[in-house]
């Protein structure tokens, strides 16, 4: 029983201890807040991830010029509207509809009924037939010298009645003249062998003409015959005159026009009485069949559309209240369960990971927040594209690109693409894509995340995206054509797919300065834009500080030498090193770099306040870095770089004043405590090598003759000290790489306080000394370094 109960015990701890390894160790309330969140968290994602997976219908599987090799059977019947019929239907009824023309013989009674008049006016008037051709020559009139004689004996007032009856009796509004019958500008060209007249308002009539009845002013025969035509009510000596006037008016006026826009309305109620002709499918017919010589199984754009109308007919059918509806809706509905659990256990898999490498951004709600929202807006982006481009699956590259492109930027690259990892099985999930989808954003994502380690040009992001254009492009068409796909398919699913990676990466390169801000971190341009030495802050330590500006530029140089040969960030600790000593700007006087000659403003102060200007210059750092807006990452080299560390020099100057008792000892012991920074340490390796670089620094700085064995041993004793002191137990550097870092610094101080050799000067006046450039070895005595 006791060993039962000690094995129980044992698998508590082991329980407790791997929650505390993923979530932290925090006691009390916090270890509960710490369980609660991210599983609160994680629940809010998987509703969200569900909701966006489920959102509208399950798109086609099917891509136009794809190839198929199963014939593709309808599930419900369903009718699809024959188009070709149906316009053909249209086309017959918009022909088979009257041209309308309307009547408009004003003009041609205006100008034949007073030319007659006038020629009768003029045959009474002339003496003989020579006299009257002589004065109507330029009439064009056609009379003979026995319809002049008919006209000049009809002078008296009855026979002017007479003629005036037979001209007012002329019907020249039912000569039914065009301009040409080609006039009538309607599409398509009509059937109908008549044509409607409208008469004129108010009461508008339409009367149907059989179309032989309109005579064309573009043909002579057609105008000769309706001169005839309309002058058999006069005499017949004088048919042949009142001919020749008809036909002069009849060539320019015409009596009826076209008119368009009624036309168009009559077209346009005949099209309106026509029906779309529709084609039944039934179920269990083949839709789409590869073996009946389809073009080779190839899906055209109608196949895709035949196939998204019985995809909205057969989910049609699911929402109805049909009988037959019962199966399919529970398999629709077993579906959705399915794709819900998955997408749940696959938020599990990315929680537990975020948990494992990065518990910060599960401790801290508003990192789990923006984790959270880059991932469902990948998600989302990608799952609104499918909807409305579901035939081109390779658009859900570039919300994909964009999400991994951050988290690149943001976080390790090893973190980045265990996320990526995940959040690309969910975007093939909610997008419902297949193997060759997968691989394409896992290759895609995997490439683009190496080569974003760091950044220092805005080229980078560009250049990173033309080589993740051409990895895309091959794997996109190695999928296609390793599943039989013909070659216009490749070719275009693989320009797809090189399209939106390119596309990702300009969008990455234009918002990276907001990436920066919203997620609070600084990447290597920004770092490289804080090095600039024009920048405020710097100008302002270089002015009032030099000696300060001096050793800092000094630090940042050994510091990124150290980072680099332990694969930390050279850059940041280079940047962090400039600016880690920036509350010294206040009271620089106070600090020995600064100090000029050997005169100390500390030799007149107690002690106590001496530590404390000194420890106030953390303090005043981090004000100044928050005042002149330095970013985030960078307050750790100020907080950090002193860690608890004992202020040496005023604490032995304090141990020495107190009193001392019979024995030579002092009366009181002074705690180390008293004399320490308040810290927090290092909790980088950029920060800790920071810490070493200055304390090594100034303790090489101090020695009279800085050989190669003294900096050595000065450095290892250096080092020893603050691993026994536990400056380096809240960060995770190994012994390895302390080495490493030691070895460096070595090098780095050697190469700087290296010894020179002394050149005699010139024998003779005027004569030029040699290496004038290279200082004298250094001579000088140690001072007391207080900062």
């Amino acid at each position: 029983m006791a060993i039962r109960t000690s094995t129980t015990k044992a698998r508590r701890r082991q329980v407790r201890e791997q929650k505390a390894r993923i979530f932290g160790r925090w006691p009390g309330r916090a270890s509960a807040w710490a369980l609660s969140w991210p599983v609160l968290a994680g629940v809010i994602f998987a509703g969200f991830a569900s909701v966006i997976a489920l959102t509208g219908e399950r798109a086609l599987p099917f891509a136009i010029g794809e190839r198929v090799d199963q014939p593709i059977y309808a599930r419900v019947d369903f009718q699809v509207l024959d188009e070709k019929k149906t316009q053909e239907e249209v086309q017959s009824a918009a022909a088979g509809a009257p041209s309308v023309y309307r009547r408009d013989a004003a003009p041609l009674v205006e100008q034949v009924r007073p030319e007659l008049m006038r020629l009768y006016q003029s045959a009474i008037e002339a003496e003989n037939h020579e006299a009257f051709q002589a004065a109507t020559k330029d009439n064009g009139w056609v009379v003979s010298s026995q319809a002049f004689d008919k006209l000049h004996g009809m002078s008296d007032e009855s026979d002017r009645k007479r003629f005036q009856e037979l001209v007012d009796g002329i019907k020249l509004e039912e000569a039914l003249i065009v301009r040409k019958l080609s006039e009538e500008d309607r599409l398509p060209p009509r059937t109908q062998e008549y044509f409607i007249l409208e008469e004129g308002l108010p009461e508008r009539t339409k009367i149907q003409h059989l179309n032989r009845r309109l005579a064309s002013q573009e043909i002579p025969e057609h105008m000769t015959d309706r001169a005839a035509q309309l002058a058999r009510g006069f005499p017949a000596v004088l048919t042949a005159a009142a001919r020749s006037v008809l036909l002069a008016g009849l060539k320019t006026h015409p009596t009826v026009l076209f008119d368009k826009d009624l036309t168009a309305a009559a077209i346009g109620e005949a099209i309106k009485d026509v029906e779309a002709v529709y084609t039944l499918y039934h179920k269990g017919q083949p839709i789409v069949n590869p073996h009946a010589g389809e073009g080779g199984g190839v899906l055209t754009a109608a196949h895709y559309d035949l196939l998204a109308i019985e995809q909205d007919a057969y989910l049609a059918m699911i929402r109805s209240d049909r009988p037959e509806a019962e199966g399919p809706r529970r398999d629709r509905m077993m579906r959705r369960i399915g794709v819900a659990a998955t997408v749940t256990l696959i938020t599990l898999a990315l929680f537990v990971y975020v948990g494992m490498h990065q518990k910060r951004v599960l401790r801290v709600p508003s990192r789990t927040a923006a984790m959270g929202l880059l991932a469902l807006g990948t998600l989302l982006a990608a799952r609104l594209l499918g909807l409305n481009w579901p035939h081109t699956p390779e658009l859900a590259l570039t919300p994909c690109l964009i999400a991994a492109s951050i988290l690149a930027i943001t976080y390790p690259l090893r973190f980045a693409f265990g996320v990526m990892a995940v959040v690309t099985v969910m975007v093939t999930v909610v997008v419902q894509g297949d193997m060759s989808l997968l691989l394409v954003l896992a290759v895609g994502v995997a490439v683009t995340i190496y080569q974003l380690g760091e950044i220092r040009t805005r080229t980078k992001i560009i250049g990173a995206s033309l080589v993740t254009v051409i990895a895309v492009a091959v794997t996109t068409g190695a999928g296609a054509l390793s599943a039989g796909q013909t070659l216009d398919y490749v070719w275009r699913h693989a320009l797809w797919g090189a399209a939106c990676a390119l596309l990702a990466g300009f969008v990455v390169s234009g918002v990276l300065p907001f990436i920066e801000r919203i997620f609070r971190i600084a990447t290597s341009l920004t770092l490289l834009e804080w090095r600039d030495p024009t920048r405020p802050l710097l100008q302002l330590l270089a002015r009032d500080a030099p000696g300060t500006y001096s050793h800092s530029l000094v630090l940042g140089t050994m510091a990124e030498a150290a980072c680099e040969t332990i694969g930390a960030n050279g850059l940041l600790a280079q940047v962090g090193a400039l600016y880690h000593d920036i509350g010294k700007i206040h009271k620089a006087g106070y600090f020995a770099e600064n100090q000029e000659g050997r005169i100390s403003r500390h030799d007149n102060l107690a002690p106590s306040m001496s530590l404390l200007i000194i420890l106030a210059h953390v303090k005043d750092g981090v004000e100044m870095a928050k005042e002149y807006k330095l970013p985030r990452v960078l307050h750790q080299f100020i907080e950090e770089h002193h860690g608890t560390t004992v202020v040496r020099y005023f604490h032995h100057v304090a141990s020495e004043n107190q009193p001392r008792i019979a024995s030579g000892k002092h009366d009181r012991e002074v705690s180390e405590a008293e004399f320490r920074y308040s810290g927090p340490k290092p909790r980088s390796k950029e920060s800790a090598v920071l810490m070493l670089c200055d304390s090594v620094e100034g303790a090489v700085r101090s020695l009279s003759e800085p050989t190669a064995g003294r900096i050595e041993s000065r450095v290892h004793q250096i080092v020893i000290d603050r691993l026994n002191d536990g400056q380096f137990d809240d960060c995770d550097i190994t012994l390895r790489e302390i080495s490493k870092v030691e070895d460096s610094l070595v090098k780095s101080l050697c190469g700087i306080y290296h010894g020179r050799v002394a050149y005699p000067k010139a024998s003779e006046p005027g004569q030029d000394e040699e290496a004038t450039d290279i200082p004298r070895p250094r001579q000088q005595k140690a001072r007391p370094v207080a900062g």
